[in-house]
């Protein structure tokens, strides 16, 4: 009888450290990387998703701030006065995990435009994952004043990328409450990395056809229509990956369609090609360096095509 109770005592310690341990585990991954506490997004019929408002969070050792308009911007745009800025586009724009909210392009312009004169203000509309669709959807259904400068940042993959609820997206709507929240996030993130794999053929064709050629004008053609018909001032700026900037990719049918249909359009490529420095995170994020290079090109387009 003895024997059997010391075998449960024994099991029962065991049970307990275990959990401690798996407990502490899931601590350490709160505390280095933020984990647990992911990013908040809402369902919408309209965009498929958008940020919820009114978040801030740690993630990776860098600050994600998302103010009352759902932007990833600290300020709460009621500076009515002040002549304001929106930045639209997807993660490239909106920054990811990968710098603080003060490291954006989208920040940093504003902050070199008001050390001249301290008038402006700067949003950051953009989404992850949003292909153009999206975009053009946040630009025809959300209110900005007609003083204002829409700068809309594209990628390659904007155009043929598929429109997207947040069920097809491997984001969160409510918070993670549990006991292990951190170790919940990881489970979750290695099973969205691989179910796509697994379940689905994702493999893409490899010429384009006549169909998507006149897929990607008409959504080009969408975009001009919805800017001519809110009457804002506006920047197209094409945005390439590291493989275009090493000759490994090709790009110029969507740059092409740019070009073509947008007077104020900019592509980055030129000022890429120019800096010496990895401005990179992956193949198509920018890192810290990348987001300063940016905004100061940004920042003298806007000097030299719009303040002048």
């Amino acid at each position: 009888m003895f024997k059997q109770k010391k075998i449960i005592l024994i099991i029962i310690i065991s049970f307990l450290v275990f959990l401690l341990s798996i407990k502490l585990v899931d601590l350490f991954l709160q505390k280095k990387f933020g984990l647990g506490k992911p990013l908040i997004y809402e369902s919408s019929r309209i965009y498929g998703y958008t940020i919820k408002p009114n978040q801030k969070i740690e993630r990776l050792g860098n600050t994600i701030i998302i103010n009352n308009l759902g932007m990833r911007s600290s300020n709460n745009f009621k500076h009515k006065s002040k002549k304001k800025i929106i930045f639209l586009g997807d993660s490239v724009t909106y920054g990811g995990s990968i710098v603080s909210n003060n490291d954006l392009f989208s920040v940093k312009v504003c902050n070199l435009l008001n050390k001249e004169k301290n008038n402006y203000i700067c949003g950051n509309l953009a989404v992850n994952g949003y292909n153009l669709y999206s975009i053009i959807r946040n630009i025809r259904y959300k209110n900005f004043d007609e003083e204002s400068l829409i700068v809309i940042t594209v990628i390659a993959n904007n155009f043929p990328r598929m429109f997207h609820n947040v069920i097809s997206q491997p984001f969160w709507t409510k918070e993670i409450k549990n006991f292990f929240p951190a170790l919940t996030e990881v489970f979750f993130i290695i099973n969205d990395k691989y179910r796509n794999q697994i379940k689905y053929n994702l493999g893409e064709e490899k010429e384009l056809k006549k169909i998507d050629i006149k897929y990607y004008n008409d959504l080009a053609d969408e975009l001009k229509n919805i800017i001519s018909e809110k009457k804002n001032k506006y920047v197209i700026l094409y945005s390439p990956s590291k493989s275009e900037r090493n000759k490994k990719e090709d790009n110029k049918i969507f740059k092409n369609i740019l070009k073509t249909k947008f007077q104020n359009y900019f592509d980055l490529s030129e000022i890429i090609l120019e800096e010496n420095e990895e401005i990179y995170h992956d193949n198509i994020h920018l890192n810290k360096k990348g987001h300063d290079v940016y905004s100061k090109y940004i920042y003298s387009l806007i000097i030299e095509k719009f303040l002048h």
